[in-house]
């Protein structure tokens, strides 16, 4: 096969540079003579070499010899063409493909400024949802309760919020949210090819709107840590001009929420009811689904809940679920961590925080399912807490806490990412005492695992101190909080002594985008996960996916 590849060749307008290797001499000649006709530059590495050293020393000379020549750079879509020359097929050419790329510049080809088509086209997500999660919320944060009697001001919530819901129902279906739900109702090949295109083409739209806000606001973490507010300023300027595919289903979750003001045998409410099953598949598929809006810091229950049951159903009820959680400081990496550890896709694009809570689910293979007890497990990446207080008008702050502590009461395990930096770890090390402490799950302790992230190079002798020292500084801190009704971290947390702190390298080798991927990173999550699944078959079952949708309601309404 791969002589007659070069066949294929002959008459080809070929300038690559080939790089032959043959482990059997007598073959080098014949594949001398088939590279004669189509003339290609040929380098021979089928002498005998004795070690892999030998073989690969030519390989890097004639490597570097290629790069160091000025060459015509080729963009992926020019190469796509020479292959259509060398009758390669391009996925690219299909027809389900090259209609969800049409289906997809249908919504992109709208968008002018971001915040603007936000408002215009995703309008249920905007500041008619986050006035509804302010009211609601209110019910237990109590901001302005003043000398109002409770049960008054309760009421008086009560009417604001149907007030805000009704002028909600008043939005009529977007032409863009009808384009979108029209590549999600296609082919599942098409719905495939649709979402991947849109995200894509999202990416490039954002990268242009985003660079120089993203640049401000490391610059100002960085160089001017106090000023908090002007941090703020740009973190909300990053939000409103975003644009994900979290958003588009963001606004499914509203129009969701709003079904009753759909005429009941239409083609538009026949799509509507359908929407929880698409983001049921796509969460099977791999696709995080939001479960905390960062924005609005607030759960739509509703759909939550309509999500799961279609989950529970496509899996034929075999959902008895565990939980695995991470928290931590901003930019700590826990995305990439549960990422590396079981190939999920939670986002993790330089300078982009997660915002809110995102929850994706891993089905377990059948000799893994006895030993752990769940047929599959829900993964939640969170918000980092923020070291300096911001002040926002949304209490940023309270809504840090209250996600830590969702997270934590939602969970069998909880990953705790602390960062190396000593001026922000002993304020969130606060944070998360007061995450742990607030959450009591059937009188049973959190289960922990704690993680000191860009450990590289620390001999062990420092690693010991240091976990002694983090250790003894937990203790002190547990001690002098009279809201903490304990002595020690063991009274606390649940924690294995000998495994209860890990050390994770940087995830890179030197400074990227030229830095190789660390393979001492990948082996450390390996073993931090083969712990994780250890801890799990030792958790009690806490039922399936139905429950863990009434344990969302009822944690995120006492939290």
């Amino acid at each position: 096969p791969k002589v007659e590849y070069f066949k294929y060749l002959q008459g080809k307008q070929v300038q690559a540079k080939l790089i032959l290797i043959s482990s059997k001499r007598g073959k080098s000649f014949r594949l001398k003579m088939l590279t004669v006709e189509p003339n290609l530059k040929t380098t021979n590495l089928s002498e005998t070499k004795t070690t892999e050293t030998e073989l690969v020393r030519p390989l890097q000379e004639s490597v570097s010899e290629m790069l160091g020549k000025k060459s015509k750079k080729v963009s992926l879509e020019n190469l796509a063409e020479r292959a259509r020359c060398c009758e390669i097929l391009v996925d690219d050419d299909s027809n389900e493909c090259r209609s969800a790329l049409k289906n997809a510049r249908k919504i992109t080809a709208r968008i002018d400024k971001i915040s603007e088509f936000k408002d215009e086209e995703l309008p249920t997500q905007g500041n008619i949802w986050k006035a509804i999660s302010w009211v609601q919320t209110e019910h237990w944060r109590l901001r302005k309760v003043g000398k109002i009697k409770l049960e008054e001001y309760h009421k008086t919530l009560e009417r604001e919020e149907k007030e805000f819901k009704k002028k909600q129902q008043r939005f009529e279906m977007t032409t863009t949210m009808s384009n979108f739900l029209n590549g999600l109702s296609a082919s599942e090949v098409h719905r495939s090819y649709f979402l991947k295109w849109l995200e894509m083409t999202l990416e490039d739209l954002s990268r242009h709107q985003l660079s120089a806000l993203l640049n401000q606001y490391v610059t100002l973490k960085m160089k001017c840590p106090k000023e908090t507010d002007k941090i703020a300023d740009v973190d909300q300027q990053i939000s409103i001009s975003s644009l994900q595919i979290k958003h588009f289903f963001r606004e499914c979750g509203q129009r969701y929420t709003c079904m009753a003001d759909v005429p009941e045998f239409s083609n538009l409410r026949r799509k509507v009811e359908q929407l929880p099953m698409f983001a049921a598949q796509m969460l099977l598929d791999g696709v995080p689904l939001e479960l905390v809006d960062g924005d609005a810091a607030n759960i739509p229950l509703t759909w939550i809940n309509a999500v799961l049951t279609e989950l529970h159903s496509l899996i034929q009820s075999n959902s008895k679920v565990k939980v695995i959680s991470v928290i931590g400081v901003e930019n700590s990496g826990k995305s990439t961590l549960l990422n590396t550890m079981f190939g999920t896709r939670f986002a993790v694009d330089k300078g982009m925080c997660t915002r809110g809570a995102f929850m994706q689910m891993i089905t377990v293979s059948k000799h893994v399912k006895s030993k752990i007890g769940c047929d599959c497990i829900m993964l939640i990446d969170t918000e980092g807490l923020k070291a300096h207080k911001i002040v926002q008008d949304d209490h940023s702050h309270e809504r840090d806490i209250e996600v830590a502590c969702l997270a934590v009461a939602l969970s069998d395990i909880t990953i705790i990412n602390i960062s190396k930096d000593a001026s922000v770890e002993k304020e969130f090390l606060r944070m998360v005492l007061n995450a742990l402490t607030r959450v009591k799950v059937e009188d049973k302790k959190p289960l922990c695992h704690f993680v000191q992230v860009h450990m590289t190079g620390l001999p062990a002798s420092d690693q010991k101190k240091r976990d002694k020292a983090l250790l003894e500084q937990l203790n002190v801190m547990i001690q002098r909080d009279l809201q903490i009704k304990a002595t020690k971290l063991a009274d606390v947390v649940s924690y294995d002594s000998s495994t209860w702190i890990w050390h994770l390298p940087s995830v890179w080798r030197g400074t990227p985008p030229m830095a190789s991927y660390s393979s001492d990173y990948s082996k450390t999550a390996q073993a931090l996960k083969r712990c994780l699944l250890t801890d799990l078959s030792k958790c009690p079952e806490r039922g399936d996916l139905m429950d863990f949708a009434k344990r969302i309601e009822s944690y995120w309404e006492s939290v």
